[in-house]
């Protein structure tokens, strides 16, 4: 119980810093428009790279779930905050977690392609399909490559301590 203590604690400061990280990706968004569903999808988009990187590290599927049931618990408190009924809570939550699980799906799948195509992959398709928002789609591309190369070399060691950073992009000329 106590190993899972620390790792609980290791997860809550890895949470965090998806969330710090993804609040300062708004340089991706090129109507520059700071809205709060983009933050969202940002969000989700950074979770779900950390999602992959554990399950491709073999890293235990109960550290998985706990940062997957914090994602939905922080859901429910915003929509409450925001002045949401609970009871219409669950009606307004469940297809932001269903559209997650289908990202968590299908992005899982195009990074394992990519990982196995030696980072030759275009991810530009299935941005524009998942962001219903105008964002740069060479930067977001860009950014999950650098994103990936950089959680491949990332030691377990280094992702318990909340040792990294997601990568920033160059900035492209469109």
């Amino acid at each position: 119980m106590l190993l899972f203590n620390k790792k609980k604690k290791n997860l809550e400061n890895i949470y965090n810093k998806v969330v710090e990280q993804s609040k300062q990706s708004f340089y991706l968004i090129s109507n520059k428009e700071k809205k709060e569903e983009l933050t969202l999808e940002f969000f989700q988009l950074n979770l779900i790279l950390i999602l992959w990187y554990m399950r491709n590290n073999k890293l235990e599927k109960t550290h998985i779930d706990y940062l997957i049931k914090k994602f939905i618990l922080d859901l429910e408190n915003l929509f409450i905050e925001m002045g949401g009924s609970e009871t219409s809570l669950r009606k307004k939550i469940r297809p932001i977690v269903e559209n997650f699980y289908g990202r968590l799906y299908s992005y899982s799948l195009l990074f394992d392609k990519f990982y196995k195509l030696n980072d030759n992959l275009n991810f530009k398709k299935i941005i524009r399909k998942n962001f219903r928002y105008k964002v740069n789609v060479l930067l977001l591309d860009s950014y999950l490559k650098n994103n990936l190369i950089f959680l491949r070399k990332l030691k377990v060691l280094n992702f318990w301590e909340s040792d990294f950073f997601f990568c920033k992009t160059l900035v492209l000329s469109i």
